[in-house]
């Protein structure tokens, strides 16, 4: 059996202290079985959290409470909390998952997710199919980073492409306005009319859209 480290041995030793106090031992061991239970200590965390169970264990702090207790840096616990707040918002059927016959993503992973959603770097569907792919494969966080850069990188260019394809139809209309301008005189004035005031409303609306775009 593999040497227990002082954190764990700590753990323990509170669990043992504090054995008439099923809901504090429940969290201690949770955080000791961390590595593989994340989703587990995350629920327990932000249960603790949000119903203030530290105070009437003595923390002045849901921060002092994993630091002196559970041996977590506030950026951890707020990492733990984050993703699991994620999984409940956006992938419930994640935290029915029992972690081996159906693997649970790892939580950076989910905290990659949750921090892509904010940015909105990525039109939503293509998001939603990245996703589907960390939660029916097991994707590593820097795999992860690169299907987003490799996503990132076709959304541009795509866009890229439209813009280029905008620019081209608004030349063509200028060029079409000033050939008109030429054949006015052999045109019925209706006709010419009718088609110079379309005009002037495509290159209009292009322009702007383009302007948008450079914002």
């Amino acid at each position: 059996m593999p040497k227990q480290s002082q954190a764990e041995q700590d753990i323990r030793r509170r669990m043992q202290d504090h054995a008439d106090d099923p809901k504090r031992v429940e969290v201690l061991d949770r955080a000791g079985r961390f590595k593989r239970s994340w989703v587990e200590l995350g629920e327990s965390l932000a249960d603790v959290r949000g119903q203030d169970t530290f105070d009437q264990w003595g923390f002045s702090s849901f921060n002092e409470y994993c630091r002196k207790e559970l041996h977590l840096r506030r950026a951890t616990a707020d990492k733990l909390t984050a993703s699991f707040g994620y999984l409940t918002e956006h992938a419930p059927h994640i935290l029915a998952r029992d972690g081996v016959t159906e693997q649970i993503p790892h939580q950076d992973t989910v905290s990659a997710l949750a921090k892509a959603r904010e940015t909105k770097g990525l039109p939503g569907q293509m998001f939603e199919a990245i996703q589907a792919d960390v939660f029916s494969e097991d994707v590593s966080p820097s795999s992860l980073a690169r299907k987003f850069k490799e996503a990132i990188g076709d959304s541009e260019t795509h866009e890229q492409g439209e813009s280029k394809k905008a620019q081209r139809a608004e030349t063509l209309a200028r060029r079409l306005a000033d050939l008109l301008a030429d054949l006015q005189s052999s045109l019925p004035n209706t006709l010419a009319a009718d088609v110079e005031e379309q005009l002037g409303r495509l290159i209009t609306y292009l322009n702007e859209e383009s302007q948008k775009k450079r914002r």
